[in-house]
């Protein structure tokens, strides 16, 4: 996906608007708390293992893969304690991909770094790791929070140009909700699964 022009990003600002105003209070709840929670989470375990909250986010991230929220900091306390026994990926089992576990023992053991070049990923591990309000999760279901029904998108298919509008888009609507911009994510990120799950009902 190239730049977007100004019509698309005036569509996408709609349609952020209806995916907000179709929350109920719960998503609403349970959105503007998530990353906080997030945020507990990982800094518990980076106690726990005395391993550096931003290593940790990235082991998160690490394991998210096709991996339920509670499974997933489940996982990556595993992983932490077994790095710091010495133990080796084969020697565990978590509930996502090998490829993923493997790649969080290297975060750990300093041969991989999420960086910018992974825009999702990154301002993932930032908005977990520090409560970033300069950082945007851009996911699927921020995508499709974005387009709604007229497109049928993945991550792979998002450039780095159209991510920062989209980010830049989403910041400044959250801004004059008065909310962070992780917190209007994690609220249309609630908002839209449900939208999408009914529609397939």
């Amino acid at each position: 996906m190239k730049k977007l022009t100004p019509y698309q990003l005036s569509k996408i600002s709609k349609n952020l608007d209806f995916f907000f105003n179709s929350a109920t209070d719960e998503d609403i709840k349970n959105g503007l708390i998530w990353y906080k929670d997030a945020n507990l989470q990982a800094n518990l375990i980076s106690k726990k293992h005395n391993i550096d909250v931003y290593k940790v986010s990235q082991v998160i991230s690490a394991l998210s893969p096709r991996n339920k929220w509670s499974q997933n900091i489940k996982d990556a306390n595993k992983v932490c304690e077994a790095f710091k026994l010495g133990l080796h990926p084969v020697d565990i089992k978590v509930c996502t991909f090998h490829t993923n576990k493997f790649k969080a023992f290297n975060i750990l053991n300093n041969s991989v770094n999420i960086t910018n070049k992974s825009l999702k990923t990154f301002n993932f591990v930032n908005n977990i790791a520090f409560l970033d309000s300069e950082s945007l999760t851009v996911d699927i279901w921020h995508l499709r929070s974005c387009f709604k029904d007229s497109i049928k998108i993945d991550n792979a298919s998002i450039g780095k140009l159209a991510y920062k509008q989209i980010k830049k888009l989403t910041i400044k609507k959250a801004n004059k909700l008065g909310l962070k911009g992780f917190e209007f994510q994690a609220i249309l990120w609630l908002s839209t699964q449900r939208y999408f799950n009914n529609l397939n009902k």
